[in-house]
């Protein structure tokens, strides 16, 4: 359980989220305005393609099951999240999982219409998508859930998973790149949006309710 941990931050932790929040709705207002402009990055072909160059069929394989890890694997995890999160109580974290997970998939889907971008015909892809290219979905679904979950076990003190988790989602996004699925602006496009839409929730489970304000003030005058 996680009733032994803080919900709330303090007031300073909360200023580093809103400036994390920023400092991602800035890089994703640079790639959006450059996207929607329809001009390419000079640095997407060629990223990818230098990593396209290490491809090798047992590693097709394994950037398929890292893939996966970011696709159907996350609502498989979510589900079980959810449960284990209803079953001890903890409707806060409950509610915010549901949030940040539902809630960054939904606004994913809405922001790849906006864009309409193609997908990449750098080198011919190892799988087939049908969907639109910005930004990432694996990566959004990968940051949304497990950044949650790792923001859950980092506040229950169980910091070499948390940071196992966080750290994941970097081969999620690498692996879009490798199979020929997104362009590297995609990829760090669906990071700022999963990590804003992240940061988000993690600011609104975070606020002291405002009854927990007042009973400890008059604590502090009396």
């Amino acid at each position: 359980m996680i009733k032994n941990s803080k919900k709330h931050f303090p007031p300073q932790d909360r200023l580093w989220i809103i400036a994390g929040i920023l400092f991602l709705l800035l890089v994703f207002w640079f790639l959006s305005i450059r996207i929607a402009s329809g001009r390419s990055f000079a640095w997407d072909a060629p990223t990818m393609l230098f990593v396209h160059k290490y491809s090798a069929p047992w590693l097709d394989q394994l950037m398929l099951l890292i893939t996966y890890t970011g696709s159907e694997l996350t609502a498989i995890i979510f589900t079980g999240t959810l449960l284990w999160l209803y079953h001890h109580r903890e409707m806060v974290y409950f509610w915010g999982a549901a949030a940040s997970f539902l809630g960054a998939i939904s606004v994913n889907s809405l922001v790849k219409i906006i864009f309409a971008r193609p997908r990449p015909l750098v080198f011919l892809p190892v799988t087939v998508a049908r969907t639109l290219s910005f930004p990432s979905g694996h990566t959004v679904a990968a940051v949304s859930l497990y950044g949650y979950l790792a923001y859950l076990l980092w506040k229950k003190g169980v910091r070499g998973w948390a940071m196992l988790l966080a750290g994941w989602i970097i081969p999620v996004g690498i692996s879009r790149i490798y199979l020929g699925m997104h362009y590297p602006s995609d990829v760090i496009g669906g990071l700022a949006l999963g990590g804003i839409w992240l940061l988000g929730v993690v600011f609104w489970i975070s606020k002291p309710k405002s009854n927990q304000v007042g009973s400890r003030c008059c604590s502090e005058v009396n």
